[in-house]
């Protein structure tokens, strides 16, 4: 074993502790909690995008806040218009008080063409505010498996997007003006 000089002992190995672990509060056997995952701040995001709420593998997401080193569940996220195999909560992001949610296989433009949500918190109340929809989307382009979130501008990827070639995929963004979202 080399050493660098003046280090001729082995370094110390530091074990960081864990402050918490959480868990839904009527979390079942296949939801896939943790699936995905956002922070912000003092608030957490978490997908289960096989929760069964509003029918088998149809998904949810979890809102915890902190205070201190305690974490606390604040609310259960679904869509207004969940439905079997949309898998919800596939994709997370979180800044401030908005949270973005993928629906990945969700069906409006064609089977599994895809969508994203948008929920905003007011006091500690959260609220759909918009749902994000690709406007040439398509059978299977799975819009909503990657998203992220800057203040008011959302990004949504859709992998199986076909404008360039087979599945070659697409990003798309939107912006917020008040409570609208384009």
């Amino acid at each position: 074993v080399f050493w660098p000089p003046g280090r001729e002992s082995t370094p110390e190995v530091v074990i960081p502790t864990q402050i918490a672990k959480l868990l839904a509060s009527d979390g079942a056997a296949y939801d896939q909690f943790g699936a995905s995952v956002a922070l912000a701040g003092d608030t957490a995001l978490v997908g289960a995008r096989s929760d069964d709420d509003n029918g088998d593998y149809s998904g949810s997401a979890y809102i915890f806040t902190r205070t201190e080193n305690t974490w606390a569940e604040q609310a259960k996220l679904l869509p207004s218009d969940g439905a079997a195999e949309d898998r919800f909560g596939s994709a997370v992001a979180l800044h401030g008080d908005t949270a973005l949610v993928g629906a990945v296989y969700d069906d409006d433009n064609g089977q599994d063409s895809g969508s994203a949500y948008i929920f905003t918190r007011t006091g500690n109340s959260w609220a759909q505010q918009a749902k994000l929809l690709a406007t040439d989307g398509a059978e299977d382009d799975r819009f909503g498996l990657s998203v992220a979130l800057d203040g008011d501008t959302a990004l949504v990827g859709s992998q199986h997007n076909d404008d360039s070639d087979s599945n070659s995929g697409s990003a798309y963004v939107f912006t917020r003006t008040g409570n609208s979202w384009t």
